[in-house]
């Protein structure tokens, strides 16, 4: 049911982009309610993901894996559900498309949908592939939680700088330099709280790559499977 309903959708929910490419206004309303139906597939995959992590007592030894994933499901049902439903009805939309509001929305939704779950893939496979069982590492926390708090704090400057953006330039007819002008302030927040994002990021790697070598052992049982 979740699979079914969010290919349903999210396929038929990207209909709301189509009407600014210039087809057909019925793409407009097709958008509009499918993609209204994507926080019920992205809410039941969080949950569906919470429930697992209870039934399973919380007791897997790859944490770093576990938080990436339990992550991912919660971050995805944030930004591509509730961030999305919040400017994708055609009545909002014609003024956010486009805006700082759209940046908002997509960074979040592609962290939690796409990045966090590759992220999460590659903890768990990695100690399994290499022999290293790297299930915790202060590294690891600092990875996730500073790329976390780095992207949520990029969402919300995105979010008030684009609400700003749809004020002055899609309400009150400014120009698009002039409107910009006065989101300035916004960026810096955007800027500071990327760094932090790009110092999670780079903790990850360091982190790949000192454990990602395999071990002897590992090695070992490889050449004996080829073998």
């Amino acid at each position: 049911m979740i699979v079914g309903l969010t290919f349903l959708s999210g396929v038929l929910g990207t209909g709301h982009h189509y009407y600014y490419i210039g087809v057909n206004k019925i793409w407009l309303v097709v958008g509009g309610i499918f993609s209204a139906l994507e926080p019920l597939a992205f809410l039941a995959m969080a949950l569906f993901a919470v429930n697992m992590y209870r039934k399973g007592e919380k007791k897997h030894p790859n944490t770093l894996a576990l938080f990436w994933t339990i992550g991912a499901a919660i971050v995805s049902f944030v930004g591509a559900g509730l961030l999305g439903f919040a400017h994708t009805l055609p009545q909002t939309n014609l003024y956010t498309h486009g805006t700082l509001v759209t940046a908002m929305h997509g960074h979040y939704a592609f962290w939690g949908a796409y990045a966090m779950i590759v992220l999460a893939i590659i903890s768990y496979s990695l100690p399994n592939m290499t022999g290293r069982k790297l299930y915790e590492s202060s590294k690891g926390r600092a990875a996730f939680w500073l790329s976390n708090i780095g992207m949520l704090g990029m969402t919300v400057a995105f979010g008030v700088a684009g609400v700003v953006h749809v004020y002055l330039e899609r309400i009150l007819g400014m120009e698009f330099m002039e409107a910009q002008k006065e989101t300035n302030v916004h960026f810096v927040v955007l800027l500071i709280c990327a760094s932090m994002f790009a110092t999670g990021i780079v903790f990850y790697i360091i982190d790949f790559i000192k454990h990602g070598k395999p071990t002897d052992e590992a090695l070992v049982s490889t050449e004996s499977y080829r073998k």
